[in-house]
């Protein structure tokens, strides 16, 4: 993957995630373990960077008000966008974009970032799945509204009972 606009992307996505742990991390142990790395799934080629760290004797409950939301769904700066994301978007994010884990009593922990996912909400009926892209000053509406459309696939096709 080539692409100019995907790589700055995720370079920014890096950045805010060194930033954000730069917060909970032991001096100097902050880094970038993989860059830009292409990862191919079944419906998508993935751009993946892994950024690990050291931390200081922090709860991981501060750690988690440290490093979430994600920058890779809100963009920078994150207070910011989530303040215009809540304005502009139609509907609620409900759980997507949100983080499902756990803890342990000796508080290791893992949480899961919720994209591609379907929900379900029986009392109403109710069934959803979102999608987004990173709009950029480099996006084109057609491009991004191309991705949405790919991502949203596979749970399109398990809906539809499609292989």
């Amino acid at each position: 993957m080539q692409n100019p606009k995907e790589i700055a992307e995720n370079i920014m996505i890096v950045d805010l995630v060194r930033n954000d742990l730069s917060t909970v991390a032991a001096k100097g142990t902050v880094k970038v373990d993989e860059l830009c790395k292409v990862y191919s799934f079944k419906q998508v080629h993935q751009l993946i960077s892994t950024i690990s760290c050291s931390v200081k004797n922090v709860h991981p409950v501060d750690i988690i008000k440290k490093t979430f939301p994600m920058g890779s769904m809100t963009g920078a700066p994150k207070i910011a966008a989530m303040k215009i994301i809540e304005d502009l978007e139609e509907t609620k994010r409900s759980l997507y974009s949100g983080a499902v884990g756990y803890i342990t009593p000796n508080n290791n922990f893992d949480f899961n970032v919720i994209i591609r996912s379907i929900l379900y909400n029986e009392d109403k009926q109710y069934v959803s799945y979102s999608v987004g892209g990173a709009i950029t000053s480099k996006s084109t509406a057609e491009e991004e509204y191309d991705e949405c459309l790919l991502k949203a696939k596979a749970m399109k096709q398990v809906l539809l009972n499609n292989k």
